[in-house]
C-alpha cells in the first residue's frame, strides 16, 4: 500500500521526468531486513550497486516478473523513498552462471563472486524453503536485473 509520502515523491518524480501520472511505478526495499534495506539502498544511491538478483521461481505465476524498462521507487528501512531506478537490462539464468560482473554490479561485500555466492546461498535456500518448500539448488533459475538510478 502507498502512503502519502511515497504517493507525492511518485508523482514529484512522474512530473519531473514527463512522465503520465499512469505510468506503473513498481515499489520495494532491497533485501529482508531494515539493515538490508538501508546498507544496499546506500549502496545505490553511490552508484556501487546496480545490479540485483531474485528467484524465478519465487515469483507466482500470475507476477509479473522483472522486465527491461521497468521504473521502480526504492525504499529504506522506514518506507522513505530514496530514488527511483530503472532496468537497462533482464536476463534469467541459473545461479551457477553468475559471472563475476553480475557480482560485482550487485556491489556487496568486496564485490567479487565467492562474496556473492556465500551471502545468496544464505538467502535463497530459506526462501525457496519457506515459500515453495523445495531445497534451493544452485541449478535454480535467477532473474538478473542490472538498473541505473533515473531519479533521487
Amino acid at each position: 500500500m502507498m502512503n502519502q509520502k511515497i504517493e507525492q515523491y511518485k508523482n514529484a518524480f512522474l512530473k519531473a521526468t514527463n512522465r503520465s501520472l499512469e505510468t506503473e511505478v513498481e515499489i520495494f526495499s532491497f533485501g529482508d531486513t531494515a539493515e538490508m534495506a538501508d546498507e544496499l539502498g546506500k549502496l545505490v544511491l553511490q552508484g556501487k550497486k546496480t545490479g540485483t538478483s531474485s528467484g524465478y521461481d519465487l515469483y507466482a505465476e500470475d507476477e509479473t516478473k522483472p522486465y527491461k524498462g521497468q521504473l521502480s521507487i526504492v525504499l529504506d528501512s522506514e518506507d522513505s523513498p530514496i530514488c527511483v531506478i530503472e532496468n537497462i537490462n533482464v536476463e534469467t539464468i541459473p545461479f551457477n552462471k553468475v559471472t563475476k560482473e553480475h557480482a560485482r554490479k550487485e556491489g556487496e561485500g568486496d564485490l567479487s563472486l565467492e562474496y556473492w555466492k556465500k551471502a545468496h546461498l544464505d538467502f535463497f535456500p530459506r526462501y525457496y524453503k519457506e515459500e515453495l518448500d523445495i531445497e534451493f539448488s544452485e541449478n535454480h533459475r535467477l532473474i538478473y536485473e542490472e538498473f541505473k538510478v533515473v531519479f533521487i
